[in-house]
């Protein structure tokens, strides 16, 4: 019995999680698409005039090079 109630309290709050995100679809893209422009600038400055700082972010840190 309780573990219908679970599922549906998950399946409620699924729902509400999918119905904001069809709300706001287009403004979460705008978002991420933002994001992406930002970071790719961001990353071009880096390698473009050498600054250090860019390109010590985890981000722009070629793979193998943590430390």
């Amino acid at each position: 019995m309780a573990e219908t109630a679970d599922n549906s309290k998950n399946a409620s709050a699924f729902a509400k999680i999918r119905e904001t995100a069809e709300k706001y679809k287009s403004q979460i893209g705008l978002a991420i698409l933002l994001l992406y422009v930002f970071l790719l600038g961001l990353g071009t400055i880096g390698e473009i005039w050498d600054i250090e700082w860019i390109l010590d972010l985890p981000l722009f840190r070629p793979p193998g090079k943590y430390q």
